[in-house]
């Protein structure tokens, strides 16, 4: 939860597609990618949209392959909650200021168990550790985060690779 740079599309707002941003209230800079920002006017949050599709590792069993994988994106995720929390997405999306975002990984060509257990294990480590719990509740630039699969929306096929 320190400052971030966004870097890749970032959606919504011409401008800012394609662009690197650098938060420098922080003492540490981490780059993550996001690969669109959108306004879910319906369930009334901005939409912060990681793409995770692959290539898997055709070898089910193949462990060193999964982890390295996993790891990847374990880090891409929280990455993208810290900016999330620590205010990137609201400098740069001023509607967003205060407001519920829902983080959603899509894997549009299926959704791999284990990359849906490490999202049932992150959203329930972002509700229990108590530095995340804490960070979330006392962001000034979020009201709620949450954690989502686009399956889970019904935005994919239900199939499992």
């Amino acid at each position: 939860m320190a400052g971030h740079a966004i870097k890749g599309k970032v959606g919504v707002e011409d401008a800012l597609c394609g662009r690197e941003f650098d938060d420098e209230r922080g003492s540490v800079t981490t780059n993550v990618k996001i690969d669109h920002v959108t306004h879910d006017k319906k369930n009334a949050e901005y939409v912060v949209y990681l793409v995770e599709d692959g290539p898997w590792p055709r070898d089910a069993d193949d462990d060193e392959q999964w982890e390295q994988s996993i790891a990847r994106i374990y880090d891409r995720i929280l990455s993208a909650c810290d900016a999330v929390i620590d205010g990137v997405l609201s400098a740069h999306f001023p509607g967003s200021h205060g407001g519920n975002v829902r983080l959603q990984v899509d894997s549009p060509s299926g959704l791999p168990s284990r990359l849906n257990e490490l999202i049932s294990d992150l959203r329930r480590h972002l509700v229990e550790d108590d530095e995340y719990a804490s960070a979330i509740r006392g962001s000034e630039y979020i009201g709620d985060l949450r954690l989502v699969t686009g399956h889970e929306l019904g935005r994919f096929d239900t199939g499992e690779t």
